[in-house]
């Protein structure tokens, strides 16, 4: 090697170097942190949607009525309209609202929704219920995902069965 081999790093060179580092991070970081979000909230979406369309398709081709209701522990339904902790696909012949027991919860998810993510129904309509005909009968189930400060997207079941997301544009509050 001549007289300019091998060298090292100088200190200025090194410094420099670690600042470059840490603003690309820094211009990156929330970015990354936005598309995440925007993920976990597409993939809890799909996750109550199929999970719907799942229920509805079991009452259909067992010709008994399934619910859906939000849980915490994969046995019983909740009181509340929160369904973040989880929630129970099961069968439900005489419209109960509670499994009759362990034999009769056909699914249990638990924890899909990660972070500070929410997933709400409205007040009004705590669970669905397909009957084996597919239909839901009542007024529409409406699931809102929300971070702490807006509405990320809506899952919503129709009396007829149908389930339809959507996203809104410009992120409005999430209300309670």
């Amino acid at each position: 090697m001549g007289k300019h081999g091998m060298q090292g790093l100088t200190l200025v060179e090194l410094v420099v170097a670690m600042g470059v580092l840490v603003v690309l991070a820094g211009i990156g970081i929330p970015g990354l942190q936005g598309t995440l979000e925007r993920q976990r909230a597409a993939t809890a979406m799909h996750r109550i949607s199929a999970q719907f369309a799942l229920a509805r398709n079991t009452a259909i081709t067992q010709r008994v009525p399934v619910s859906v209701c939000p849980s915490i522990d994969g046995a019983r339904c909740r009181s509340d309209s929160d369904w973040s902790a989880g929630w129970i696909m099961y069968r439900d012949p005489v419209k109960a609202g509670q499994p009759a027991g362990a034999g009769a919860v056909m699914r249990y998810e638990n924890a899909p929704v990660a972070g500070s993510l929410r997933l709400l129904s409205s007040s009004g309509r705590k669970a669905i219920r397909f009957l084996s005909d597919g239909r839901s009968a009542g007024s529409n189930l409406r699931l809102r995902l929300c971070n702490d400060r807006q509405l990320l997207g809506e899952v919503v079941v129709n009396n007829l069965g149908r389930v339809r997301s959507s996203r809104p544009v410009n992120r409005p509050p999430c209300q309670d």
